[in-house]
């Protein structure tokens, strides 16, 4: 059922500073290419806008603010911009990292209860920086000592040759990822090896999901298993080297697409990301929700004594990165404040600090992303010189904000 938005507006004008407002056409609508599962209503003048995204169902959150300031940037056009959410709930994500918007766009959430009189009840301030909130629970990640004690003893001296063979490929790039009940071997952020725990033994298996080519999958997609001599079965070892000297070549071939290669740099750099950000490891925690936020495969995790830098490459979408930024960010600070309660040691005080890694051709894009927050300073913006595909991230530059880029001394 269709709401009358404007009818509400009316009923409620003592919540907002302005009225009178204004629904967005359809033909505008299409033509700024905002999504047709929001409302859209403007007001104010040339000194001071006013706008409204309303939502009667459940939504995504990063959808919902990305068009949100979309819309503000619409009918603000450089103006200070008030924009009010208006929605059936807000998480504490949203509202805070809503708390970071008050550059030249502020933002403020409204309750929307469609069978009460008023219908409209604006967020609490406290609400904002819900303190007593934990974002998702965390497991800390395993490490080989667990899978010793989950396998037995015959299956564990099997396990000691595999992770032997694939220490000696450390060398060529290729590291290991602990998950929950599996170890994933990856050459850069590429898979191409995987065991699985099966009750006290485990399965060993080359991953070949990187291709599409039905004869790459079918020369390279093995089994693995250790033989009564000691040793890995040749067939196995002779697919996880081919997969390597494989995706060597496609990189000298640049066959691969920038978010790969990209991805690669990053997680191999020697030259700019270790210097400033600390040495790159795979998260300490995994998160138990599939669906939470962090579970981001474009997140990268360099850590330096008490911080851990999250690194989140922007190649496209300017914007809306920003905004997903904006939420993960703010996750990871209501995490920071509540850590003594997710598994964590007591003595242990790492924060996180978000650092973007952007294209060249944005900044202009991301200059009108730092006007929006109330501290710029509260994203790092790096851009990376336009040559990183061939000579990496060493020419890599901060973008101040509202300042002229400098090199990082």
């Amino acid at each position: 059922m269709k709401i009358d938005w404007n009818d509400i507006w009316k009923a409620n004008q003592d919540i907002f500073i302005a009225s009178d407002f204004e629904e967005c056409t359809e033909e505008k609508r299409k033509g700024w290419h905002l999504s047709s599962h929001f409302s859209f209503f403007s007001s104010g003048d040339m000194n001071l806008r006013v706008g409204i995204i309303a939502c009667q169902s459940e939504y995504k959150e990063e959808n919902f603010l990305y068009e949100g300031v979309s819309w503000g940037n619409y009918i603000g056009n450089g103006a200070r911009t008030v924009l009010y959410f208006v929605a059936q709930d807000f998480s504490p994500v949203f509202l805070n990292a809503l708390a970071k918007l008050d550059g030249r766009i502020s933002a403020k959430a409204v309750y929307w209860r469609e069978k009460l009189t008023p219908s409209l009840y604006p967020v609490q301030e406290n609400e904002y920086l819900n303190t007593g909130y934990i974002p998702d629970t965390f497991l800390p990640r395993p490490d080989w000592s667990f899978w010793q004690k989950q396998l037995n003893p015959v299956a564990w001296n099997q396990l000691r040759v595999i992770k032997e063979f694939f220490e000696a490929l450390e060398k060529r790039r290729v590291r290991t990822v602990f998950g929950k009940n599996k170890i994933n071997f990856y050459w850069g952020p590429i898979e191409i090896a995987e065991i699985v725990l099966k009750s006290n033994k485990f399965e060993l298996s080359s991953k070949v999901k990187w291709t599409r080519n039905k004869n790459i999958m079918a020369k390279f997609l093995k089994t693995g298993w250790v033989d009564y001599s000691g040793n890995i079965n040749e067939e196995f070892r002779r697919a996880i080297l081919g997969i390597i000297d494989l995706l060597e070549n496609m990189e000298a071939g640049r066959c691969f697409d920038n978010r790969d290669l990209l991805a690669l740099k990053i997680i191999t750099d020697k030259e700019f990301l270790t210097n400033y950000f600390g040495s790159y490891q795979e998260y300490p925690w995994l998160v138990k929700n599939r669906n939470s936020i962090l579970n981001n495969p474009n997140l990268f995790y360099f850590i330096n004594g008490d911080r851990i830098n999250v690194i989140y490459p922007i190649i496209d979408k300017p914007i809306f990165r920003m905004v997903q930024a904006l939420l993960i960010s703010s996750f990871l600070e209501l995490w920071d404040r509540n850590k003594k309660n997710i598994g964590e040691k007591q003595d242990t005080k790492r924060k996180h600090k978000m650092v973007i890694l952007a294209l060249s051709g944005f900044i202009e894009e991301l200059r009108l992303c730092q006007c929006w927050l109330k501290d710029p300073q509260y994203f790092t913006i790096y851009i990376m010189p336009d040559d990183w595909r061939t000579e990496g991230l060493k020419g890599t530059k901060e973008m101040l904000p509202l300042q002229n880029e400098t090199f990082i001394k």
